[in-house]
């Protein structure tokens, strides 16, 4: 029998609550589909009163005035608290988010490493830069005038993260608001909140003040209209679909507050000829098993030369036929787990189905393992041949499916990679660093890798075009929680 499913509770004002309803709703394990946590499902009323605490301790509170050395300083506590929480966040985001251990370096690791960059961030952000000195003709004659362009923090945000990798993407998001001093509310998504709610148990034995940091968690669609829309908000920081982000900025246009968007992708990884496709093989198949494909910034689309198309699809069918092992992500041999929930298995099923029917040849998957009775899981799927016109080249799927598509010449892989609504990703394989170079600064996306280089901590992150607005990391996450103020005096 089953352990019973631990209760939660939210975290608002420093401290923790139930549903002012009483309501509650269960998690389940995506691997065994048994329950791993019951949460409270939250109210607008609690809502309100989570973003009221955040609304007092941003206008009466200390946090705002806080020191650079200050803020670095808690930042460090709460990566020192994940840390000595590091194997229960590791139990949740298996049992929870059906995280295989492959995937423990980004979805656990790099996130204590982050919260200390955004703590180093804090110290050597310029809060304040004094501007060059300007003679202007005064009323009363000429003046020499000083200025500075002041680094106020952006007030109180409303935070939206999404449940793919929970702790990376609401670390991007807590560390730079802390770093610059704003109070916050977490609605972490539905479908996995309970990361965001041990973080507020790190957070609890930081010095950081009651109301900063607040988690509202629950299914209604209610709370996150009431935080978007809410006037005692000044930043939203959104991650998740292109539709959602639709509604959320139109949402937040009401009050004209600040936006963040990070959103979905269609990124294309382009092979070039002098690339060894045997070495290449695992990275261009990898959305087809890292996490179960669940990643926006994944490449899904691989393009290479057509006189190498068979050879690169044959050596990626070979490498997952033969190490993708499938199973409970609680396995550490375990390579592709479950996606989150049925729905979302459901909806992949489609994709998948149409890309057999537009055409596409399917080299391996596109079938539920027959061996696996329990869980959302779907065998790592390739499609050969693809068109970048058809369904599954052209909308975000969101599970262990990839695309490989055949281009003429280099231009022509450059046009089909930018033949996308999205662009938040990009990557090329090559031995030539100058031509990949070349070839990354043609393409319209965020953010592009070669040879798999990506440097997590300190680059931005966001995307061109529907893949959002703004950029998370290193010292533009810092600019995106602050307002710029200029400041002039009399000489």
């Amino acid at each position: 029998m089953a352990a019973p499913a631990h209760s939660y509770r939210m975290y608002i004002d420093g401290k923790w609550t139930d549903a002012s309803s009483g309501a509650t709703y269960a998690l389940p394990n995506p691997a065994t589909e048994e329950s791993v946590g019951i949460v409270p499902d939250a109210t607008r009323e609690d809502m309100q009163r989570a973003i009221g605490a955040a609304r007092k301790a941003f206008d009466e509170g200390p946090w705002p005035k806080s020191t650079p050395q200050e803020r670095a300083r808690v930042l460090n506590q709460i990566a020192d608290g994940i840390e000595r929480r590091k194997e229960k966040f590791r139990e949740v985001l298996i049992a929870a988010h059906g995280v295989e251990y492959l995937t423990h370096q980004v979805q656990l690791e790099v996130p204590i490493t982050l919260l200390r960059t955004y703590a180093e961030l804090a110290l050597r952000f310029e809060f304040e830069q004094l501007l060059p000195v300007q003679s202007v003709q005064g009323p009363m004659g000429p003046m020499v005038v000083s200025s500075m362009a002041y680094h106020q923090p952006v007030g109180v945000c409303g935070m939206i993260p999404t449940w793919n990798f929970p702790l990376f993407v609401s670390v991007q998001k807590l560390g730079p608001a802390l770093a610059t001093g704003c109070s916050m509310v977490f609605k972490p998504s539905p479908l996995g909140p309970l990361i965001d709610l041990l973080l507020a148990e790190v957070v609890e034995e930081s010095d950081l003040p009651a109301g900063v940091y607040n988690v509202v968690c629950g299914e209604s669609a209610e709370l996150g209209i009431e935080l978007t829309e809410s006037p005692y908000v000044d930043k939203i920081s959104f991650t998740g679909s292109v539709s959602t982000g639709k509604r959320v900025m139109e949402a937040a246009s009401r009050t004209l507050k600040r936006v963040h968007l990070e959103l979905g992708g269609k990124s294309a990884a382009i092979i070039l000829d002098d690339y060894d496709l045997r070495a290449g093989a695992p990275g261009a198949a990898s959305p087809a098993y890292f996490h179960a494909g669940q990643g926006c910034a994944m490449h899904t689309r691989v393009l290479v030369s057509r006189e190498r198309h068979d050879e690169l699809v044959e050596n990626m069918s070979g490498f997952v036929k033969s190490f993708v092992k499938i199973g409970d992500p609680a396995d550490p041999k375990t390579i592709l787990g479950p996606v989150i929930r049925g729905e979302r298995r459901e909806s992949i099923e489609r994709y998948i189905e149409s890309g057999r029917e537009q055409g596409a040849d399917l080299v391996c998957g596109g079938g539920r393992p027959a061996e696996l009775s329990k869980g959302y899981f779907l065998e790592p799927t390739i499609f050969a041949n693809v068109k970048n016109d058809m369904k599954i080249a052209q909308e975000e799927i969101f599970g262990p499916v990839v695309s490989v598509i055949p281009f003429e010449d280099e231009d022509d892989a450059v046009r089909i990679a930018n033949d996308s609504s999205y662009g938040l990703s990009g990557g090329i394989l090559s031995n030539d660093t100058t031509r990949a170079l070349a070839i990354a600064k043609r393409l319209r996306t965020g953010g592009v890798t070669i040879n798999n280089a990506n440097n997590l901590l300190y680059s931005p992150f966001g995307g061109f075009k529907e893949s959002g607005i703004g950029r998370e990391g290193g010292m533009w996450g810092l600019h995106e929680y602050s307002e710029v103020q200029a400041i002039s005096w009399k000489a």
